[in-house]
């Protein structure tokens, strides 16, 4: 243990880090606090938002969507057609911006039932085209195969599900949006890289390993001690982004809204398939941004037991986080073809809209296995691969 406490305090409880970790935190409760009021515009707007939505939430009302039909017509015709742009425009009318919610609401409910247009490279989704499928599959006798059992399982799921309804929640869509998209891979693992990047490569750099590495007993413990404290360096860095960015965002709302509605009410989780709410999905997010942190850095760790440079290390583990960015921002026909190797590429692996937004499932020696459950095994196979190679080129190393 008190190795341990001595390495941690080598890679993170040092001058610089702790500098580094004061600025990431500034950085992080700004990125909160303008990204929030960027929606929406200040706590008068906010208070007007929640007492008009509170008269629309809840199932859909065909009388509500044509009149938030009719002001999306107009306000598009003069900001365009993006949801989130139009709010910022209007940022300081809520009724305008309850009707931009509710149009796309509308649209949500109107996928719910009729389903993504059948040539969409997307997973299917929708009653009537789930339904469709699985009558074609049954008409050619296929109810043994496995994309039969994908579709019903995929059926079941929205029926139980039900029609998504609306519901105020502002405050928690913007906070998604901070923890859910590729800007947070930038914010968040860059920085990372930098703090888990010295673990062994300063070491390595000073010729002093061949010293600290002289006993095989040491050797052993060392890496052990080494491996604990980036996997805690590693949880207080996502654990700052997660605690900035939830505080600074809730600032300017000072309500918690929405926080047990389904998770269907937020956009970006419509077509999701997971029974939770809000707070479950915030909940989910957090614990899994913290566990894809444990892995890169774990990957950061098994690089810098391999360079005698610092700035080596980050240089090559920046490079895979860029490249896997690089692939999964290439075009669906590209995706497609290189498949699980987008999937669970650090670029989609650790983006939580990516994981829990959908219901994607593989087959796995005949067996549904959905998306979250292969992500896991993957990458804690990943983990434990990074982790042994750590070990192994340490030992490679030792002094007999």
């Amino acid at each position: 243990m008190s190795l341990f406490r001595f390495e941690l305090r080598k890679l993170l409880l040092n001058k610089k880090t702790l500098i580094l970790l004061l600025c990431l935190f500034a950085l992080y409760s700004v990125v909160g606090l303008t990204s929030t009021m960027f929606l929406i515009g200040g706590n008068d707007s906010y208070r007007a938002y929640e007492e008009l939505a509170a008269d629309w939430e809840g199932p859909f009302d065909s009388e509500k969507a044509a009149e938030a039909e009719k002001i999306y017509q107009e306000v598009s015709a003069r900001y365009g057609t993006d949801a989130r742009m139009i709010s910022r425009s209007v940022k300081d009318q809520p009724e305008i911006i309850l009707a931009v919610n509710y149009h796309a609401y509308a649209e949500r409910v109107a996928e719910y039932w009729n389903g993504t247009p059948s040539e969409s490279a997307e997973e299917p989704y929708g009653i009537a085209l789930l339904q469709g499928k699985i009558a074609e599959l049954e008409s050619q006798g296929k109810q043994d195969s496995f994309d039969y059992r994908e579709l019903s399982a995929s059926m079941k799921r929205l029926k139980d599900l039900g029609e998504p309804e609306f519901a105020n929640a502002l405050l928690w869509e913007n906070l998604f949006n901070n923890w859910g998209e590729h800007m947070m891979q930038f914010l968040l693992f860059v920085p990372l890289t930098f703090v888990i990047a010295p673990v062994f490569s300063v070491e390595r750099s000073s010729g002093m390993d061949n010293l600290i590495l002289s006993s095989r007993n040491g050797r052993r413990k060392i890496v052990t001690a080494k491996l604990l404290s980036v996997l805690a360096a590693s949880t207080v860095v996502v654990a700052l982004y997660l605690a900035a960015t939830f505080l600074f965002g809730f600032l300017p709302h000072g309500s918690f809204h929405g926080w047990d509605a389904a998770i269907q009410s937020i956009p970006t989780y419509a077509r999701s398939m997971f029974p939770w709410k809000v707070w479950q999905l915030a909940a989910s997010g957090a614990a899994w941004l913290i566990f894809t942190g444990m892995v890169y850095s774990l990957i950061i760790c098994f690089i810098s037991s391999r360079m005698k440079s610092q700035m080596g290390t980050a240089g090559v583990s920046l490079a895979i986080l860029f490249v896997n960015v690089g692939l999964a921002a290439m075009g669906d026909t590209m995706t497609q073809r290189l498949g699980m190797l987008v999937d669970f590429g650090l670029a989609n692996v650790t983006l939580m809209k990516e994981v829990f937004g959908g219901y994607k499932g593989f087959n796995v020696f005949g067996t549904y296995v959905s998306y979250p459950v292969m992500a896991v095994f993957v990458l804690a196979a990943i983990a434990a691969t990074a982790a042994f190679g750590a070990y192994l080129g340490q030992k490679s190393r030792a002094v007999v």
